[in-house]
């Protein structure tokens, strides 16, 4: 009689471990990342009343005889399937299509996650663990730092190597580089006649990032002969304009050569000021009642070429006084210094590219910067008798630029857009996956921690084979489905209630027994 009313009592005890469960997972119906877990039973030891006998030539065996001591908690399993996956709009939100999970750094262990919602810190000044760089990607769930692959000062980024805390500081910057290639293509007319000529202007950075431009004019010589000649469009150094004497603002001035150099004077007659170049950067100012020096760069802001003029415009802001020279120089009157470098194109007969004779490469001396040599590939022209389609198509340098936007990929690749229209890989999510993601411990937070029964995490890059892709600006939802749960809810209520009627029934029963005394 007792056995039966232990055995309602552990019927009780699982059905509500079940209830607990299932309010747990409607409970997290909304909460991102969260898998959901379901109970299993299994009964209990038996009591053996008799135990079985085996068949003799006699007689038959005879089966055993058990009671049941109840029921007992089988397990708890966690459903690691995949949820549904929610646009959010956020940069930084990241949702898993696969079987991988998120790697958080968690002190000196790890944790694991499919609840993407991450942001940028602003960076902890500390020591240890305690320290943080500006815009490390984190969890805004738990504050721990998002694992995965940074990218070198060049965008490489090595899935092979070890992982370490990502982060998208405002600070991230492209550093100049000055151009050493520039590519043609495009077809060079053989219709056209002997001498004609056409000329392509290209845009070339040095070392600083400031642009030169350079004018390469395409000329032909003969049945599979083009000449091509390249020559700067700006000759004339930038005038520095450091300040430390007057100057007299809004005055016109004029850029004269005396065949050794570069004046600049105004246009008085005689001059009453003047600017002689000394060496290097510097520059001499000269007037009636005053003589200074100017150190600092004086940008050249615009060129136009007036068909015989050059006008150069400039500006300057020093002490509040603005100096603004329009400067016009004769184009015979261009110093001799000015480079030109010509060679020639060899074509086949077929009009399929030869050669160039010689080597098309450029040489020339920016002021303030390092020497350029740049190498003219005209390797992808034709000569066929189609119209003229010869164009620069790139050129290698660039300017500086800082970083102004990023966007993650569904490689989860952590691409930068930066001021001077490049971009570059800043760094790649990792993801972890495991032989049994079942033996995950819950750590709270929709975290994961590892156990001897999960195994060991196998690490790689987010969108390669068996870690899953990224959905960027995403999340992923709760897999809990109401009603699964509902209808478990009612088979759990039933289950409680049929297990107390045991105990009711049980207990009437005693109640009789002790009723045959009276």
């Amino acid at each position: 009689m007792m056995r039966s009313l232990f055995s309602g009592v552990s019927g009780l005890k699982v059905h509500q471990t079940r209830m607990d469960v299932i309010g747990n997972n409607i409970a997290n119906v909304n909460t991102a990342g969260y898998k959901s877990s379901r109970v299993t039973f299994q009964e209990a030891l038996s009591q053996m009343i008799r135990v079985g006998t085996a068949p003799t030539e006699q007689r038959g065996g005879t089966n055993p005889q058990q009671v049941g001591l109840g029921v007992q908690l089988g397990s708890i399993d966690v459903k690691h399937t995949q949820g549904n996956v929610q646009s959010t709009g956020y940069a930084t939100d990241l949702a898993i299509e696969g079987d991988g999970f998120f790697i958080i750094q968690n002190g000196d262990s790890y944790l694991y996650t499919r609840a993407g919602m991450f942001g940028l810190d602003r960076g902890v000044s500390g020591e240890g663990d305690s320290t943080t760089a500006e815009g490390s990607l984190v969890s805004l769930v738990s504050g721990g730092r998002v694992m995965g692959y940074k990218a070198d000062a060049d965008g490489r980024i090595d899935p092979n190597s070890e992982i370490e805390p990502l982060s998208i500081s405002a600070a991230e910057d492209i550093k100049a580089k000055a151009t050493d290639t520039v590519v043609f293509a495009g077809n060079l007319d053989s219709r056209f006649e002997t001498g004609k000529m056409v000329s392509r202007t290209i845009q070339t950075f040095d070392s600083l990032g400031r642009e030169h431009t350079v004018i390469i004019d395409l000329q032909r010589q003969g049945a599979n002969t083009w000449e091509w000649n390249a020559r700067l469009a700006v000759t004339s150094d930038p005038i520095p304009a450091d300040m430390t004497g007057p100057i007299q603002s809004n005055e016109t001035y004029k850029i004269v050569s005396d065949g050794t150099g570069l004046k600049l004077q105004d246009d008085a007659t005689p001059p009453t000021t003047y600017a002689e170049h000394v060496s290097g950067a510097l520059w001499k100012i000269s007037g009636t009642d005053y003589e200074f020096e100017l150190s600092k760069e004086l940008i050249l802001q615009d060129v136009i070429d007036n068909g015989g003029e050059i006008e150069v415009k400039t500006s300057m802001s020093e002490r509040g006084l603005v100096l603004t020279a329009d400067v016009r120089v004769p184009v015979d009157a261009k110093p001799s210094t000015s480079p030109v470098w010509k060679g020639t194109i060899e074509f086949n007969d077929d009009g399929s590219f030869l050669e160039v004779e010689p080597a098309s490469t450029i040489k020339f001396q920016p002021a303030r910067a390092n020497e350029m040599t740049i190498k003219l590939d005209f390797t992808q022209f034709t000569q066929y008798a189609n119209d003229f389609t010869g164009r620069f198509v790139s050129q290698n340098g660039y300017a500086s630029g800082h970083l102004e936007s990023f966007a993650i990929d569904t490689n989860g690749v952590i691409v930068g857009s930066f001021s001077n229209g490049l971009t570059r890989d800043l760094g790649r999510i990792a993801l972890a996956t495991f032989s049994n993601p079942g033996g995950l411990l819950r750590a709270g937070s929709t975290m994961f921690a590892s156990t001897a029964t999960s195994g060991t995490p196998n690490v790689g890059a987010a969108g390669t084979a068996g870690f899953g892709d990224i959905a960027p600006s995403s999340l992923e939802m709760s897999n809990v489905d109401l009603s699964e749960e509902f209808t478990e809810m009612i088979i759990a209520q039933r289950g409680f209630q049929a297990n107390s009627r045991i105990i009711t029934t049980s207990d009437e029963m005693m109640q009789e027994l002790v009723n045959l005394k009276r």
